[in-house]
Order: structure tokens, then sequence, then C-alpha cells
């Protein structure tokens, strides 16, 4: 048998390679999940807290036979005395072993599954192993299961007999007098099921299909997560827009129409944090662009130290919003930060940076250049260093200047860089929130709060769920739109340039 070959594997059809992954992934689950629940393993001994499962049973099944050995010691039964409770449970051996064997087996199932789909075939006769590892762990499994059924039944029988024997070892082995449930789950009998059908699947015939489409479902996993955790819940949430929702009680969630919605529009808070919301937006968009990109070309042009530089103008953007404003906030009080006693001792006088407006504006726009200019630096970074330098030197020899080139060659062999930097820049900025409450806490007054912390304050802070749900679609709608067409027009430049 090969133990490793680069030859690409006979394709399979999209379908059977999306029921082998899904099989993998289930049998892994069913071995790792509790599989005998054994609560004679929890209260044997009063106090050892043994759990069976399908990676500890080889120790937990060592550890009941000891303890029940110490039980029927304790009992002061006659030595060389047994009990069908101690007999019973020498076959769990089996089960422990059934678990064991199984867990592997479906481990190697998932990572054969798994390398196949990249193109690298593990094993010349695939399909005789798979078929000897399910058969052989479905059968082992079913073994298994059969030994703790004989053992829970014993159990069951001795805490109902009158033998004197039972008595003084099932006293000593239930905690309160309570006999514990002890069942095979259903995570046996899925693996069992499971086990074969892998097994057989190996055996259909095989059709011809894009291997490629089939690597679409390592994507399921994640995508079933996202869609679960924030797709779903987003768009059902969408439903309290139209409710009186106040995020406590159910009684408050009353339909209410567009109610939400007219006393937004209606609102002249909600008309300031939109303008601030844009003002923000397009300020960040254009002068984080310039600002990378006038980075981006220095670094491209240093020869000493080119990588301090990166990591320099790259380090803000390591730091999270929230420190990031705390940062910025201690720097720019009035009283003893950093930026005033500057100002101070060149003789300029100290300034309100976040106290009053317009200066509380601009200094968060300030911070958000100095925190994400980095981030956008690295993208036109990767994009000038992907410019062949053939084209620069024709130009020079053509007697273009160094103006002329950055205008004629550069600028457009950035236009995908511009068309990234831009959308993220704008949808970026339209959501703004780490920086605002740190600083200025949408302050003085409402003058600086955008339309994402206003959906905080009133959602959160007035218990006003509804609404701010409803400010929250309409952001979505005015992120959609106003993303929507930037990346639009700028693709359409791509094509001029």
């Amino acid at each position: 048998m090969r133990a490793v070959s680069l030859v690409s594997p006979k394709k399979k059809s999209t379908w059977q390679h999306a029921v082998r992954l899904v099989l993998a992934l289930l049998l892994v689950l069913c071995f790792l999940m509790p599989m005998f629940q054994i609560g004679a393993w929890k209260n044997v001994s009063l106090k050892n807290g043994l759990q069976g499962n399908g990676i500890s049973m080889p120790s937990a099944v060592a550890q009941l036979n000891a303890q029940l050995q110490t039980i029927v010691r304790k009992a002061k039964l006659t030595d060389g005395v047994t009990t069908p409770v101690t007999t019973a449970a020498q076959p769990l051996i089996m089960t422990a072993i059934a678990a064991t064997f199984g867990l592997i087996a479906a481990f190697l199932m998932f990572l054969m599954c798994f390398a196949e789909n990249l193109g690298v075939r593990v094993a010349r006769h695939r399909k005789v192993l798979f078929t000897v590892l399910g058969v052989t762990s479905a059968i082992l499994l079913l073994v298994g299961a059969f030994n703790f059924q004989a053992f829970a039944q014993t159990i069951r029988d001795a805490a109902a007999s009158t033998d004197e024997a039972l008595i003084k070892v099932t006293t000593k082995l239930y905690q309160n007098d309570a006999v514990p449930a002890m069942t095979v789950t259903a995570w046996v009998w899925l693996g069992f099921a499971g086990m074969l059908l892998m097994a057989a699947i190996q055996w259909l015939p095989e059709k011809k299909g894009a291997l490629q489409k089939s690597l679409l479902w390592f994507v399921v996993p994640a995508l079933t997560m996202y869609t679960s955790f924030v797709i779903v819940p987003a768009i059902s949430s969408i439903y309290l827009a139209f409710t009186s929702y106040d995020g406590i009680t159910e009684a408050s969630m009353r339909f209410i129409g567009f109610d939400n919605f007219v006393n937004i529009f209606g609102s002249a808070r909600f008309h300031s944090a939109t303008l601030n919301t844009i003002i923000i937006a397009a300020a960040f968009t254009v002068l984080v662009n310039v600002i990378a990109l006038a980075l981006a070309v220095a670094v491209d042009k240093v020869r000493w130290c080119k990588n301090i530089f990166r990591s320099g103008f790259y380090l803000p953007v390591l730091i999270s919003g929230v420190i990031a404003g705390f940062i910025w906030r201690i720097m720019f009080n009035y009283s003893f930060g950093v930026v005033n006693y500057v100002l101070n001792v060149i003789g300029l006088g100290s300034v309100k940076f976040i106290d009053t407006m317009p200066n509380a504006l601009l200094s968060i726009i300030f911070v958000l250049l100095w925190k994400n200019a980095g981030y956008y630096m690295i993208i036109y970074l990767a994009a000038l260093q992907s410019i062949s330098t053939d084209l620069l030197e024709a130009a020079s020899i053509d007697g273009a200047n160094s103006r002329q080139s950055f205008r004629h060659i550069t600028i457009p062999m950035l236009a995908g860089s511009f068309t990234i930097n831009l959308t993220l820049a704008l949808i970026n900025g339209l959501k703004i929130y780490d920086e605002i409450a740190i600083l200025t806490d949408g302050g003085p007054g409402f003058s600086t709060e955008t339309i994402t912390y206003m959906v905080y304050k009133v959602a959160f802070g007035e218990m006003r769920q509804g609404y701010g749900t409803a400010m929250a679609v309409i952001l979505f709608l005015i992120i959609l739109v106003f993303g929507g067409f930037q990346s639009t027009m700028l693709r359409k430049k791509e094509v001029q340039l």
C-alpha cells in the first residue's frame, strides 16, 4: 500500500464529495461527544466524579473496575466472592476499545477526505481502507453497546435484589440511594450507521465532475456559523424596527408600523448625527487615502531601514479603537495633556480639543487618520511593488520626469487599490463608534454623535430597542447605497484607466 501519492484522484461528483465530508465531520463529532452515559462512573466511590466519553473511556473503565473491587472489599464480603456487578463490569473493556478505535478511525477518515479534496490521494486502495475502517468500527460499536446495556441491566437488577451481598455493594455504589440512569445515547447509533454508510458510499459509481467545486464545501462550516449568528439575527431583528420594544419586556413589543421611521426623520438629533456621519466619512475617506498613498510612496522609495518605517507606520493599526481613544483623550486633556503642554512651551497656549466644536470633530478625524493610515498604506505599498520597473524605465528613456511617470503610469496601475481602499474607508467611516465613545461620548451635548453611536445610546442607554433598530436599518441602507455607488463608479474608472 502506497502511503502518499501526488497523483490526483479520480474526480467524483460534487454531491459525493459533500456526503463524504459531512459524514466524516459527523463521525468525528459522534466520538467526541459523550457516547456511553454511565451514571455509575460519576457516582461510584461517591467522590471521584468519573465521566465516560469517547476519549477517556479506557481510563474510566479501569477506574470503574478498581472502584468496584474496593467497594466489594469495603462491603466485607468473603474473600474470593464476586457479585454480578463486578462480573458484568469486565466486558466494558470492549466498550472502551470500541470507542477508542472508532475515534481514531473517524479522524483518519476525515483527514483522508480532506487530503483528497486538495488533490492528494492518500492511499492506493482507498476503497478497501475506508471499508475496513468503517465495518470494523461499526462491529466494535455494536459489541460495545451490547456490553454496556448488559452492564446497565445488571446494575438495575442488583439494585432491586434482596441478596445481602448485593445490598452491601449497591448501598456503597449509589449516592442518595438513587440508581443512575444508564442508557446508550443516540450518538452511538449515529456513529454505527455513519460508519456503515461511509463504507458503502465508497463503492458507488464514480462520475466525472469538477473537483474544484467540492472545495466549496469547506466553506460550509464557516458559512453556517456566520449565517446562524450574524445574518439570521440581523434579518430577524428588522422586525424590531416596526415595534415599540424596550429591550426588556415582551409586553412592550407592539407593532407600530412606520412610526419609528417617521419619528427618526423628524428628529433634529438624528439630522445632526447624520451630518456628523457624512462629514467624518467624507473627510476620513479622502484624507486617509492621500496620507496612505504618500506614506506608501515614501516607504517604497526609502533605501535604509525600510522595514522599520513600515512597522512604525503600521503599528497604530494594531491598537484597538478603545485603547487609541484613551491614549488621545489623555494627550488632548486641557489641563495636563501632552499636546497642550507642548503648545504652552512654544507659546501658543492651551486648546480645548475635545470639549468644544468644531475642535472635537476635528480631533476625532485626526485620531482616525493616525490609527488607520497604516492599514491602507500596506495595500498601496503592495500595489506599488507589483508595478513592473520596465514601464518606469521606458518612460524615463522617453523623457518623462518623476511627476509625469507617477501621474501617467503609477496612478493608473493603482486603480484597483484605489477601489479597495476608497470603498473600505467609506464603509469604516460611516460605522465609526469606538473613538467617539471614548474621546467625546457624543459631546459636547450631541454635537459629535454619529448614527452608529446614536443607535447604541438610544437602544441600550434609553432602552428603546425598536427605535434604535430602525436607525440601524437606515444606516445599513446608507452604507449599502453609498458603498455600492462608489464601488460601481470606481470599477468603471478602472476600465477607463
